[in-house]
């Protein structure tokens, strides 16, 4: 899963619209600012094309379509640090981002 979660973060990805590849229908994210995100607003959104490194990564089976993820994520761009949850859902024959969310630390 931790794949699925740099090709989330990787800059060119997210610079081309890329990501919504591997988003649910369904998908919501709940960003560091408080603001709610749906994939349409994904498509409609320029995302930030930041360098990120991720740490302390787990993975929690919830049923066997279903994982969470969770991770400490650095942003290498303007050194920030987030503490991250993704819940992963298998559908049409692949993984997809059903739900995500950051919160920054201090």
């Amino acid at each position: 899963m931790i794949e699925y979660e740099r090709f989330h973060l990787k800059s060119e990805n997210r610079s081309k619209n890329k990501i919504l590849d591997i988003l649910h229908p369904n998908f919501k994210e709940f960003g560091k600012s408080g603001k709610v995100y749906y994939k349409t607003d994904i498509k409609q959104t320029q995302l930030d094309n930041d360098n990120y490194k991720i740490s302390n990564f787990e993975e929690y089976i919830l049923s066997e379509d279903c994982i969470l993820c969770t991770y400490t994520l650095l942003n290498t761009t303007n050194n920030t640090l987030t503490n991250r949850s993704s819940i992963w859902k298998y559908y049409e024959d692949d993984w997809k981002l059903l739900f995500h969310q950051g919160t920054e630390t201090y």
